[in-house]
């Protein structure tokens, strides 16, 4: 799970950082609906990364191929020796960073998905709600298609929200009626109504899962806040699509007064208010004043080609995501094909050989040709020299080592496999030659 949530960090970062740069310019030109929309390219790319579309089995199999061909044509094991580190000891510091980062991840996970999940239940059960089904507003939600979607009261609120998942419930405060007037009481229905209906609910809670998969990433915190107020444009627009003027001053004098009214909330979904943000309030305000603006016949073709620009773009980035994705199978599955095709058996554990002394001192490096068998329950044996250079300098550090080596279990044995030990000083050292003889037949 880290792998692949390191992995994909960059391309989340990058998909992020754009959109948080584009909306707000955006939003000046195009309508708040559409820049509402892009934020669907984030998930998309995510599954897009990692899923393994069609086109790409032709590119695996040519990988398993080429393995085979490799395995074929004599393709032997080689590990690297050194003097100041072992095998064991790289393999040990990289399972405990993986564990401590996989812990660290784990524990960050679940402590925001318990305080959510419990401030969520502490707030509803607060609420007490009192349902209203002979309410004039309950008729009007039914009257918008919206009929699964009930209505209740609260003296705990002082704004109207929508909560629920499976069962939604619009709650309005007890003093609804006499803080707003008839026609603001129809309009702050209809933003909730909108909510609904544009399944908004269970979108925040997959913005919250991602939140929660990315919270080590302060860009995902930042980017949620921003979706969530693109999400209120969009029902602010939905909203006052067809309204006149009027309806429209009416709207913005019922969000400052909910804005002046309404303390923060300690856990909101979603609410008109939207969770205390005076400022944000105030340019949701600014930004209806220019609606009136965004589909003049005017700026028409204009904005149809910013839109066209728009989609092409979005097209682009999710193009660019699946093909990195792409790009990240195709390395893990040609490592993994080739260490599985060449030899049949994956090493489980490997003991490296102890560096001479009289070698180290003297900064003498070499290499050590072994045959080995592999037995069916993963035991090394029959181990011999091939070849050795120096001679006779590795060989039985070699030997002593490789027979402690064991690989997975297997239904049968594998014999005459091949390994190249070669013993470097440092890391800084030039790679030994390869010391298996290639002879070339010709006619």
């Amino acid at each position: 799970m880290i792998s692949a949530l390191v992995n994909s960090l960059l391309p989340l970062t990058i998909l992020l950082s754009l959109m948080l740069l584009i909306r707000q310019p955006l939003r000046k030109s195009m309508d708040a609906n559409t820049v509402y929309n892009l934020w669907l390219v984030i998930p998309l790319s995510l599954v897009l990364y990692f899923l393994p579309l069609p086109w790409q089995s032709l590119s695996w199999l040519s990988i398993n191929e080429f393995s085979n061909l490799e395995s074929q044509n004599g393709l032997i094991q080689r590990y690297l020796v050194s003097s100041s580190q072992t095998i064991s000891q790289q393999l040990s510091t990289e399972s405990l960073l993986g564990l401590w980062l996989s812990s660290t991840w784990i524990l960050g996970f679940t402590l925001l998905i318990s305080y959510w999940g419990l401030t969520q239940h502490n707030y509803r059960k607060a609420l007490k709600l009192e349902l209203l089904p002979n309410s004039k507003h309950q008729q009007q939600i039914f009257d918008s298609d919206a009929n699964t979607l009930m209505l209740a009261q609260s003296s705990h609120i002082h704004s109207p929200i929508l909560i629920g998942l499976f069962k939604q419930i619009i709650v309005i405060p007890e003093d609804f009626e006499t803080l707003y007037t008839p026609e603001q009481q129809q309009l702050i229905i209809s933003h909730e109504v909108c909510h609904f209906s544009q399944h908004h609910m269970w979108t925040n809670q997959l913005a919250l899962m991602l939140l929660a998969l990315f919270w080590f990433n302060p860009l995902a915190w930042r980017a949620y806040a921003a979706f969530r107020q693109d999400q209120e444009h969009s029902c602010d627009q939905v909203v006052l699509a067809q309204k006149h003027t009027q309806s429209r001053i009416q709207y913005c004098k019922a969000l400052v007064l909910a804005a002046e009214t309404s303390p923060p909330n300690a856990f909101t979904l979603l609410s008109f208010k939207q969770n205390g943000e005076q400022h944000f309030m105030f340019n949701r305000i600014e930004q209806i004043k220019q609606m009136s603006k965004a589909f003049s016949a005017k700026s028409t073709i204009t904005k149809v080609a910013k839109l066209s620009l728009v989609t092409l773009v979005s097209s682009s980035l999710l193009a660019g995501v699946s093909y990195a994705g792409h790009q990240l199978h195709q390395d893990e599955s040609s490592k993994a094909g080739i260490k599985k095709v060449v030899n049949g058996v994956s090493p489980t554990m490997r003991i490296e050989p102890k560096y001479p002394i009289e070698a180290a001192k003297a900064g003498t490096e070499g290499s050590v040709v072994l045959k080995f068998d592999v037995e069916a329950d993963g035991s090394v044996s029959h181990v011999e020299v091939i070849n050795g250079k120096p001679v006779n300098v590795f060989d039985k550090s070699a030997v002593t080592a490789l027979k402690q080596w064991r690989y997975n279990a297997t239904e049968t044995s594998h014999t005459n496999l091949l390994v190249q030990l070669d013993f470097v000083m440092d890391g800084s050292s030039t790679k030994p030659e390869s010391l298996i003889e290639r002879i070339k037949v010709s006619q």
